[in-house]
């Protein structure tokens, strides 16, 4: 067994998006920080949103104003720290004769958002002309009304917790996926963690300690013999389906109203080689981490899809969901009948313990994650924590140095042997961190050796080097997107590369 001489001022339990957050925040301000992620990094919730850096326009029926400024804000705050991961978005909104919320109500709502957003960095909402209507060719026409515009940012989800996390690490935090906690201690003045890693138990006293299990926080809070300030919470699903992208193909989101007032968003992903519908909000039991899109909820999605779309030849069918993905939202309890009612803002307890404490983290949004961050930082600094100024609202991300114009121009300039288009993905991957890619190749041909279709040996070397993949799932799903476009063979070869590389 260690000896419990090892001590930090923070450990963070979760590597989702708000753990990811609060790590980098924390080791910005001069705390030394240890976080610990059970299975890989944004394995459950975090890299199943809609993807989606907005303000939440269907919050303001809801009165929720604050929380679309700050939302509104952040988004403004992403554009311009991880430019490689953030990507405006256009997303029209067809009006029919039969929706609760008419034209009127809609065009009141768009305007709130701009005013709330200031209009910095994104377009002004507005209506299209009939012509353009006209030229938008898979949208029913019969009892359409009118449709209006308004713009958002589409993220990778997946990639925008991974580069905070190597944010935090280069800034010396001790980052680990694969590190789970045991046991959890109330000593003096803080907790002792206990913690598995590589098969060994270790142990750490951690001044503070800030839970951000997400579904499962409670279960968390359960490690420890201490009377933690924990709520029940409402476990809620939200499930995407996936479809190859109709043609004509379209660049373009669209945001439905669906029969029974929910919000549907139709978003074209991976350069709009696949169309993405979603979410649902239902009520999950069972473990998190088996969380699956529904048949149910697999036709409620297609139902609204085809209501609004006339999918080429005929509707759109389970047979041509080619993929899917759920994840599970903890929200503190309500006895609110409508999920979608719950509120989105985060909730923070926080229990003294000598001159640590303990923080519970609930609920949250992906766009508000390094606001939720500075929140925490000052609970952290009412129970005693040292630390300097906010700063992470200006310093870029991981990979974000570049803007987006001058990351295509790098790929344009890359090493005329490798195929355009993996140097283009590799740009908006991997952003400013394609110069330590295109590197490796120039240096060792070697490395642009072909693995699987798209696929090549430096990317492989530098997921499990400098990224902490440690499987072919890891860098197939959420390091990359690949395992949308390979064939059974090719995922073969790529699990294999990982096989040989555990028996080096």
């Amino acid at each position: 067994m260690a000896d419990k001489n090892k001590h930090v001022d923070l450990f963070v339990i979760g590597g989702g998006i708000n753990g990811a957050a609060i790590a980098r925040d924390a080791i910005g301000r001069g705390l030394s920080v240890m976080l610990a992620e059970k299975n890989d990094y944004a394995s459950a919730t975090s890299s199943a949103s809609s993807k989606l850096i907005h303000g939440g326009l269907r919050y303001l029926e809801h009165f929720e104003f604050s929380l679309v400024r700050e939302a509104l804000g952040e988004r403004e705050t992403m554009l311009k720290i991880a430019p490689h991961l953030t990507m405006p978005m256009r997303f029209l909104v067809p009006i029919t004769k039969d929706q609760r919320r008419p034209a009127w109500m809609v065009w009141i709502g768009l305007k709130i958002y701009d005013l709330l957003s200031g209009h910095k960095q994104m377009a002004s909402s507005g209506r299209l002309s009939s012509a353009e209507v006209d030229q938008l060719s898979r949208l029913r026409k019969q009892d359409l009304t009118s449709v209006l515009h308004y713009a958002d940012c589409w993220v990778d989800d997946a990639r925008l917790v991974l580069e905070t996390l190597l944010d935090a690490r280069a800034r010396g935090a001790d980052i680990a996926n694969q590190r789970n906690v045991e046991k959890i201690e109330p000593a003096e003045n803080g907790y002792y963690v206990h913690y598995s890693q590589d098969g060994h138990t270790h142990i750490v006293l951690a001044r503070f300690v800030v839970n951000t299990g997400g579904p499962w926080a409670n279960d968390v809070a359960d490690s420890t013999n201490d009377t933690l300030p924990r709520r029940s919470l409402q476990l809620v699903r939200g499930s995407h389906i996936v479809l190859n992208m109709p043609k004509p193909a379209d660049t373009t989101a669209f945001t439905l109203q669906n029969n029974d007032g929910r919000v549907i968003f139709t978003i074209p992903w991976q350069g709009s080689k696949y169309l993405v519908i979603g979410t649902t909000d239902q009520s999950h039991t069972g473990d998190p981490a088996k969380a699956v899109c529904t048949p149910q909820e697999r036709d409620y999605l297609l139902d609204c899809y085809n209501r609004y779309f006339a999918h080429p030849g005929r509707a759109a069918t389970a047979h041509d969901v080619i993929w899917s993905w759920a994840g599970v939202r903890s929200l503190v309890g309500s006895d609110k009948k409508s999920l979608s009612k719950v509120t989105r803002q985060s909730k923070i307890f926080a229990k003294p313990c000598g001159t640590g404490g303990f923080v519970m983290v609930y609920g949250g949004k992906l766009t508000t994650h390094r606001r939720l961050a500075e929140k925490i930082m000052k609970k952290l600094e009412q129970m005693g924590a040292k630390s300097t100024p906010s700063w992470t609202a200006t310093a870029p991300l991981h990979g974000g140095r570049y803007d987006r114009e001058t990351l295509s121009q790098m790929a344009e300039n890359g090493p005329d042997f490798l195929p355009k288009p993996i140097r283009q993905r590799w740009a908006f991957t991997y952003g400013d961190q394609i110069e330590t890619l295109f590197e490796a190749v120039r240096k060792n041909k070697s490395q642009a050796k072909l693995i699987a279709p798209g696929i090549l040996k430096a990317e492989l070397h530098h997921a499990v080097k400098s990224e902490d993949a440690k499987c072919a799932q890891d860098f197939l799903i959420r390091r990359t997107k690949l395992d949308l476009t390979l064939t059974p063979k090719d995922k073969a070869k790529v699990n294999a590369w990982f096989s040989k590389l555990k028996r080096i």
